[in-house]
């Protein structure tokens, strides 16, 4: 497996990937924030897992240094590699990437009820619970942990 910086040649794959977990994990409706996202925002801090020629996971990192928050974005593993330790793999990565480049900072996600317990095991804390936050059925956790 490895890590590598996100290029729009791995667009469509990153795609595949958000809709293999819909409507378990996203909502149909977060696809164009989804697809908003990597036309325009991945310069820099976006990364998928690569193994054997395939994408089996997209994920990234932002700062935002006025207030010394930094977040993970977007990160998903392809519903077929679900269960496979990828998506903790992937996490450890970004948050050791955000701890060398920002130790000052205070993490923070937002995720589903569905993988909450995930971050929980990562040493995220819930700070806030927003009912169909995402769309109907998909709670937004608002989590944090320090770096």
């Amino acid at each position: 497996m490895n890590i590598v910086a996100y290029n729009s040649t791995f667009r469509d794959a990153c795609i595949a990937i958000f809709e293999s977990n819909i409507p378990a994990f996203f909502a149909p409706e977060e696809k164009a924030l989804f697809t908003d996202w990597l036309d325009n925002h991945t310069a820099t801090g976006y990364y998928v897992v690569e193994q054997d020629g395939g994408i089996l996971a997209c994920g990234g990192i932002f700062y935002f240094p006025a207030k010394q928050v930094a977040v993970l974005t977007w990160g998903m593993v392809h519903a077929d590699h679900h269960r496979q330790g990828i998506g903790k793999l992937f996490t450890r990565y970004r948050l050791e990437l955000l701890q060398k480049q920002h130790p000052e900072a205070l993490c923070r996600i937002e995720t589903s009820q569905h993988t909450k317990a995930f971050y929980e095991g990562l040493g995220f804390v819930a700070k806030e619970v927003v009912k169909d936050g995402f769309g109907k059925g998909l709670d937004k956790w608002e989590m944090e942990k320090t770096l």
